[in-house]
């Protein structure tokens, strides 16, 4: 988790901006695997979460320079990362809405149904449950039960107050629950 190598990120990025060339490399090794944790939570595929990898990546060595400290570096790694999650699941919303345009919903509506209730996985229903929620309740769930946040730091991460934090968290948990309890 990133939050615990705070330390090592600061001091990493520091000595980069400083003129080590080699500092980069050691913090992308460093926070590579939360990133790329963070794009599959979003993605559920992990090609696609590789992109988002490298792309997150690229964002925090170009934007390292114009970092202000107003928050955590890794509270603001998170944010590119989470961001550069989401921009990719619009941009294949918007591909895969072109080739099912024509397509009766209804239909697509019983298909997937039927595909969900065929999966034997049931952690790959709670994924797809998880993906379903809204945005924000979506984020909060991720950020507190899979990167292990707390509270504030999910605030300071989504630029929300503390208590919209905790209510994003409560209704992502009941909205859960209920669709676990008609699924399973």
């Amino acid at each position: 988790m990133l939050k615990s190598k705070e330390e090592d990120i600061r001091r990493l990025a520091d000595n980069f901006l400083n003129g080590d060339s080699h500092a980069f490399g050691e913090l992308a090794k460093l926070i590579y695997s939360d990133i790329l944790n963070i794009s599959y939570r979003y993605l559920a595929n992990m090609e696609d979460a590789k992109d988002a990898l490298q792309i997150s990546l690229l964002k925090i060595h170009d934007g390292l320079k114009y970092f202000k400290g107003a928050s955590k570096l890794s509270t603001w790694i998170y944010r590119i990362s989470i961001n550069t999650s989401l921009d990719s699941l619009r941009r294949r919303r918007s591909i895969f809405n072109l080739g099912t345009r024509y397509k009766s919903e209804a239909s697509n509506e019983s298909a997937c149904l039927r595909e969900e209730l065929d999966l034997k996985d049931k952690k790959e229903l709670i994924r797809k449950e998880i993906s379903s929620l809204p945005l924000r309740q979506k984020n909060v769930f991720i950020l507190k039960h899979y990167e292990g946040l707390t509270i504030e730091e999910i605030s300071g991460t989504m630029g929300c107050s503390e208590s919209a934090v905790k209510t994003h968290l409560k209704r992502a948990v009941e909205r859960l629950r209920k669709k676990m309890e008609v699924i399973l």
